[in-house]
This record gives C-alpha cells, sequence and structure tokens, in this order.
C-alpha cells in the first residue's frame, strides 16, 4: 500500500506502540479512502483489528475483522477469521469463536491451520466439550506445518487431564521431549509430567519428574503442582498406595501466547508480525500460560528433516487415542438406540429356551422376588414348550423396548405375544409378557 500514513501504522506496530499504529491506520482509512485498492479497505480494518486484539479491546477488534470480510476483495479472509475468533474468545463468545474458527479451516488456501486448530481448542475447552478439544489439539500438534507442537501437545495433555485419562496424558507430556524444547518449556513439560503421575498413582515417576522441573534451579512449581509434589514425597516415604491426585488445580485452558494472524499478502518488507493470540485475561492464564519467548525456535528445514521421524509414535498413540474415543462415541449411541448386551432379541430367545428345557426364567425377568417369581410362573404356563420364535416387530427405546413375537407350536400353528423390556445395566430384562390380539391394537 503506497501511503504515508500506513508506513507509519507499520513502523509504530512493529515496535509495539499500538496506540500509534492505531491511529495512523484509523487515518490512512479515512485520509487515504480514495485511492485505496481493492482489498485495501479490508486490509485496513484488518490491521485495525490487530491493534485492538494487541490493546485486549475485544469488543471492537470483532467489528474490525466483520468489516474487514465485508470487503469482497480482502484476500486473507482466513486469517481474519481466525483473528475475530480470538476476540470472540476474549469476550466469552465461545460459540461463536467455533464458528469463526471452523470458517477458517473451510479456507483450503489457508497455510496456518494449525492456529485454528488451536483456537478451537480454547473454545471447545471453555465450552465444556473436552473431546472435541482434544481432537482439534491433536490435529494441531500433527500439523507438519506447525512450528510449536509442544505447545498443542501441552493443551492435548491438559485435555487427558480433565478426562481423567492420565495415562494418556503421561504419553502426551512424554512426547514433548521429544521436539528437544527450550529449557522453560521442559520445565513446565516436566511439572506437568508429574502432576500426570501424581494423578495416576506413579509417584516414585512423579518425584523424578518434578525434579527434573526443579534441576536448573530457576523454576517455581505452580500451588497445584507444588501440592502434588508434596503428595508424591509424602507417598514415597511412607511407600503407601494413595488415591489418585484431586485435579481441581490443573487447568487446561489453552491460553497463552499465540502467532497473531498478519497478512503476508500486503507487506511491505516481507516479513511477518507475531503477537498476542488466544488473548488472556489477567488470572486466567494458568497452566497453559507459555510465553512466546519460550517456545521451541525450530527452523522449517530442521521441522521438515526431523519431524517424520518424531512424529512416528506420537501418530501412533494419538491415533489410538482418538480410535477409543471414537469406539467409545460409537458404543454410546448404540446405547442411546436401545442397543445392549444381552441384547433384546437374546433375552426373548432366552426365555423361550429355558421354558422349553423347563428350565429358570426368572433370570430373563426385571425382579424376581417370590411373590414375583409365582406371576411369573402364572404368566410362562401361558406359553407353551417350544424354541421356535420369530420377532415380528420390535420399537427399541433407551430405556424401554416393545416387541410382538410368534412362538411356532409343536402341533402346529402359531401364538404371538406382546413383550415389554426394560434396560437393566448394559443389556434387557423382561418387564411384561402377554397374549397379543392384533384386535386389540
Amino acid at each position: 500500500m503506497n501511503s504515508a500514513n500506513y508506513s507509519r501504522a507499520e513502523t509504530a506496530y512493529k515496535k509495539g506502540d499500538y496506540v500509534n499504529a492505531l491511529k495512523s491506520f484509523y487515518t490512512a482509512l479515512k485520509e487515504d479512502n480514495a485511492s485505496l485498492a481493492p482489498g485495501e479497505v479490508g486490509l485496513l480494518y484488518y490491521r485495525i483489528g490487530n491493534c485492538l486484539l494487541k490493546m485486549y479491546t475485544f469488543n471492537e477488534a470483532a467489528i474490525s475483522y466483520q468489516k474487514a470480510l465485508e470487503d469482497k476483495w480482502f484476500c486473507s479472509r482466513a486469517a481474519a477469521q481466525v483473528n475475530l475468533g480470538k476476540a470472540q474468545l476474549g469476550l466469552g463468545r465461545f460459540e461463536d469463536a467455533v464458528q469463526s474458527f471452523n470458517a477458517a479451516l473451510a479456507d483450503n488456501s489457508y497455510t496456518k491451520p494449525y492456529q485454528a486448530q488451536m483456537g478451537l481448542g480454547s473454545a471447545y475447552t471453555k465450552l465444556g466439550m473436552i473431546v472435541d478439544a482434544g481432537t482439534a489439539y491433536r490435529n494441531a500438534a500433527l500439523d507438519e506445518r506447525n512450528p510449536n507442537p509442544p505447545k498443542a501437545l501441552m493443551s492435548l495433555g491438559g485435555c487427558f487431564m480433565a478426562l481423567e485419562r492420565h495415562e494418556d496424558a503421561i504419553e502426551t507430556f512424554n512426547a514433548i521431549f521429544e521436539f528437544d524444547p527450550q529449557q522453560a518449556v521442559a520445565q513446565k513439560a516436566y511439572e506437568s509430567l508429574g502432576q500426570a503421575f501424581c494423578a495416576a498413582g506413579h509417584y516414585s515417576e512423579a518425584l523424578e519428574a518434578f525434579d527434573r522441573a526443579l534441576e536448573p534451579g530457576s523454576f517455581n512449581l505452580s500451588a497445584p503442582a507444588q501440592a502434588d509434589y508434596n503428595k508424591a514425597l509424602q507417598a514415597s516415604e511412607e511407600d503407601a498406595s494413595y488415591p489418585a491426585a484431586n485435579m481441581a488445580g490443573f487447568d487446561t485452558t489453552n491460553y497463552g501466547d499465540e502467532e497473531l494472524e498478519h497478512d503476508p499478502f500486503f507487506e511491505t518488507n516481507g516479513t511477518s508480525v507475531y503477537g498476542a493470540g488466544n488473548v488472556p485475561t489477567a488470572n486466567d492464564t494458568g497452566f497453559f500460560d507459555v510465553q512466546e519467548s519460550e517456545l521451541v525456535k525450530l527452523s522449517k528445514k530442521q521441522m521438515k528433516g526431523q519431524r517424520k521421524l518424531r512424529h512416528t509414535g506420537l501418530k501412533i498413540v494419538l491415533t489410538i487415542v482418538i480410535l477409543l474415543i471414537l469406539v467409545l462415541g460409537a458404543a454410546v449411541f448404540a446405547y442411546t438406540q436401545g442397543y445392549g448386551w444381552p441384547t433384546q432379541e437374546a433375552v426373548v430367545s432366552g426365555i423361550f429356551d429355558a421354558n422349553a428345557r423347563g428350565g429358570d426364567t426368572t433370570q430373563y425377568w426385571v425382579g424376581a422376588t417370590e411373590e414375583e417369581q409365582q406371576v411369573i410362573e402364572r404368566i410362562m404356563d401361558m406359553v407353551p414348550p417350544t424354541t421356535a420364535v420369530d420377532i415380528i416387530y420390535m420399537n427399541r427405546g433407551m430405556g424401554s423396548t416393545e416387541a410382538v413375537v410368534a412362538a411356532q407350536l409343536q402341533q402346529g400353528g402359531t401364538v404371538r405375544y406382546q413383550i415389554a423390556m426394560e434396560r437393566d445395566g448394559l443389556g434387557w430384562k423382561i418387564s411384561s409378557l402377554d397374549l397379543f390380539f392384533a384386535s386389540r391394537q
């Protein structure tokens, strides 16, 4: 952009003088409007949004990003969506933030999807959707373009801790060390690893991890970590078994410094500007407050040369974990749809088979006290011995099921029964059985 106002604004921005940068961007928008090229109005609103976000003025920043997106010629729409999502996080509008980050991910031209995944993880965490947050952090960690996988892994480990999957958290925190992190990052990772070991009841390993965190002598454990350290020390001294640690002090929020998307298309010097991202409040940094200056500074050449080898074990572990989550989700879905074990079909077949053999049928009924057994015996007297049973209708529900079955009589003909079943743990048991007459229905 050929504008003295814009150049002054860029210079001030790169010096961290966001107040004067903001003034100059506004001046450029007002005074240079007539000479602006297509897309440059969006660019100016985008830069204004970045200044406001740096100044934690979230509402005005969000409005500026929305105005940038209204310019149909503005190129870096995905980057604006990511920063809009970060402003919405700062405003507590977490569902809106999810939409913004997903909009960025839907743009195939976006070259930094890991940024949107990290933001998505933050939003889902704030919404209490920890499994979805973990999936987003996993995607960020496995993105080959991500220059900082340890931060994504730290957040993923926090999700596992929140889900009380402490062994998975241990594996994830250990994976951070495959990236040869700088000392400050390594110390924070060892502290996290110590908390995970303590939560899992592995107290000797917890002490070793805490000691590694404290080794250089320039690191202080957080209050929750210090409490876990004391618990692990006491358990080690007494050689006793303690219950899993209370994780109330373990913050899973992915706040801390992130790269602020800065549109490279209009850069005047070929550089990008980095700054505050997931915009924490002063009291909301907690466990994941790792400063950008502390993060691993690996070149893309190093990452390309080493990432494949480093990711092999990580991908296997995280893929298995995600598969387990998917299997659990499928099981929950099946449960809500009325499926279980033993199935309704198995219960129906079992009661007719037991009756035909003269065996005990009470095991298939809900409740079997002495009085109830007498009622059951009277009901089963209506059922002639047969194992040839066809289910001709079944209406499954999460807690109850209705079925109509046809029993083939040994002397010929069929008798239909209406059976009601209730959920019994994961399986089913019969609550009533009666002759079925179509004329009643």
